[in-house]
């Protein structure tokens, strides 16, 4: 939706160990035919980009290429892990693709394949693994031309195929802007669904001073409520679906940026909790990132698991005066949602950019996760961030210009 600028910025302190892993003498690459690694890269040429899902026995190691191997997919695509099959989601928009969502398993022989895929109409917005077995989405109009109504899409993991589309009003949310969801998360028959509203000629959004969630029953997806919060502003951004976090204990929390992908900032930065068993916003519990984090926003974070979160943070840079939409010189930092505090992630993970204005989707195992960092000056390579300990080390080098995820399957 956004032209996002990618602009290059160094952090000469943070290049040290980073430098001496690319600089090292003939790196092997692993083997790139069987594994239980899939990684989704966005080789970027001279006159478009093109994606490609590649299966790897190793993401510490060696290098990683598509020269040659990998499967290439049809324009510039989503991807999302439900049980052991990754989605790879397209939409009627540029260099989207088609609007499908194409299911790849390990086979008998522990090789990618293609298991099988679906159509739908035009978008599926906010891509939601709802459990092992279901994949969700949502399908918001983008002109007035379009009926008010969003369809709420459920599709079957095992065999790749739409088990529910349902369109319901949006009316009560809708007003004179674009609703955009930002995440949907499905706990006790009911979904809840975040979303920010955007002048569908402007672009601006001019409503940034509340945090909406609406509340759909489940599997109906019939509207029973939007709940409102002026603490802070609305959860999410463009392009993103981690607008809502759900813990193991069934808590839901919004993630507000206040300020990514919106025309302006009114409200800390912070997250707001939904308990479980509840339909209100929790007036006991607030953590505002702006006390504690010098004044960074969140551009992309993942649950790790245990109340803990993965972020990339950084501040946002402005032009004529308007927040501007470039996700530039970002750091990264674990976040506890219990504790209320953040902690940054040392070992020399270089200031960067974003990884093409994706969603965060990285793999957690053995208690590590692997974040792809694409520097301003040594390429892109993936990072083992111990969680426990906050700390990070090279692994794989990857010759393309992003990952757009990373998988275990």
């Amino acid at each position: 939706m956004y032209n996002k600028t990618i602009l290059m910025l160094a952090a000469v302190g943070c290049w040290l160990s980073l430098n001496s892993c690319s600089k090292d003498p003939d790196p092997v690459d692993p083997p790139a035919v069987t594994g239980g690694y899939v990684v989704a890269i966005r080789d970027v040429g001279a006159s478009q980009s093109t994606d490609y899902l590649l299966q790897t026995t190793s993401i510490t190691s060696g290098t990683l290429s598509v020269a040659g191997q990998g499967i290439a997919q049809t324009g510039n695509r989503t991807y999302v892990q439900a049980g052991k099959t990754v989605f790879s989601i397209g939409g009627s928009g540029a260099n989207q693709g088609t609007p499908s969502a194409v299911g790849y398993v390990l086979d008998a022989a522990n090789k990618l394949v293609q298991k099988g895929s679906f159509t739908f109409e035009k978008y599926f917005d906010a891509p939601t693994v709802i459990d092992d077995n279901t994949l969700g989405g949502i399908q918001i109009p983008r002109t007035a031309a379009d009926n008010r109504s969003a369809t709420f899409y459920t599709a079957t993991v095992a065999t790749p195929a739409l088990s529910g589309q349902v369109k319901n009003s949006l009316a009560p949310l809708f007003k004179d802007d674009l609703v955009w969801p930002s995440g949907m998360r499905v706990r006790d028959g009911k979904a809840y669904v975040s979303y920010y509203l955007q002048n569908r000629t402007t672009l601006q959004t001019a409503f940034t001073d509340t945090a909406y969630v609406a509340i759909y029953s489940y599997p109906a997806f019939t509207l029973e409520k939007v709940i409102k919060d002026v603490r802070t502003g609305p959860a999410g951004s463009s392009n993103s679906s981690n607008g809502l976090i759900k813990t193991e204990n069934g808590d839901i929390y919004t993630v507000a940026s206040s300020a990514y992908t919106f025309s302006q900032r009114t409200k800390p930065a912070g997250f707001l909790r939904i308990k479980n068993g509840e339909t209100v916003f929790d007036p006991t519990y607030f953590f505002n990132l702006d006390e504690i984090s010098n004044n960074r926003k969140i551009y992309y974070c993942q649950y790790l698991g245990n109340g803990l979160v993965l972020a990339e943070m950084g501040r946002f840079p402005t032009v004529n005066g308007q927040w501007a939409y470039e996700d530039v010189n970002l750091s990264v930092v674990i976040i506890d949602l219990n504790a209320k505090t953040v902690k940054e992630v040392s070992g020399g993970i270089p200031a960067h950019a974003g990884q093409g204005g994706i969603t965060l989707s990285v793999p957690v195992e053995n208690g590590k996760t692997y974040l792809p960092v694409t520097s301003y000056t040594e390429g892109t390579y993936i990072w083992e961030i111990d969680i426990a300990t906050a700390t990070a080390k090279p692994g794989a080098r990857v010759n393309a210009k992003y990952v757009t995820g990373i998988f275990k399957l």
